[in-house]
C-alpha cells in the first residue's frame, strides 16, 4: 500500500514536471502578445500650470495657466520600449519611453518626464512634469490616436 502511494506521487510529480514547460511557455507568449501598440499620431489638448523659459509658449514670470494642442508620434516600437516625438505649434521635442505591464506609460524628453496610462485602445492620458532653474511645468493632456492609425491597429488583429 505504502509503495502505490509512492508510485502515485512520483507519477503526479513526473506528469507536472513535464508539464511545466509548456505552461511557462504558454504564459510568456501570452505575456509578449499582451505588449499594446502605442505606434501611430496622438493627439491632444493640454492643461497646464508653467513659468519661466518655456519651449513651447512665451516665457513668464509668475504661475500661468496655458493650453496647448499637442501631437505626440511613436515612430518606432520594439517590445515594451518606444520612441517618437512630440510637438506644438511652436517646437518639437524627441521622446523615448516604454510600456509596463499595467499598460503605464514612462516617457522623458530633453527637459521633463511623462507618465501616462493607455485608457482605451486609441486612448491615453500624459501627465508631464519639468522642473529646472529655468522653468517649472506641471500638465496633464488626454490623447486620442488619430482615425488612420486606428484602422492600421484593428487591421493588425
Amino acid at each position: 500500500m505504502f509503495r502505490v502511494r509512492i508510485l502515485a506521487i512520483l507519477v503526479m510529480l513526473g506528469l507536472v514536471l513535464t508539464a511545466l514547460p509548456a505552461l511557462a511557455k504558454e504564459h510568456k507568449e501570452k505575456k509578449e502578445k499582451a505588449v499594446p501598440d502605442v505606434t501611430g499620431v496622438w493627439k491632444g489638448t493640454s492643461d497646464t500650470v508653467a513659468m519661466g523659459k518655456l519651449g513651447h509658449a512665451d516665457a513668464v514670470h509668475s504661475p500661468q495657466f496655458l493650453h496647448a494642442d499637442w501631437t505626440l508620434t511613436i515612430d518606432k516600437q520594439e517590445g515594451r520600449a518606444f520612441y517618437g516625438t512630440k510637438a506644438s505649434a511652436r517646437a518639437k521635442e524627441t521622446v523615448v519611453g516604454v510600456i509596463d505591464g499595467a499598460a503605464k506609460l514612462y516617457m522623458a524628453d530633453d527637459d521633463g518626464v511623462y507618465i501616462g496610462k493607455l485608457t482605451g485602445k486609441n486612448t491615453m492620458i500624459i501627465t508631464y512634469v519639468e522642473g529646472t532653474k529655468e522653468s517649472k511645468v506641471a500638465s496633464i493632456t488626454h490623447y486620442r490616436r488619430e482615425a488612420a492609425d486606428q484602422k492600421k491597429e484593428e487591421s493588425k488583429k
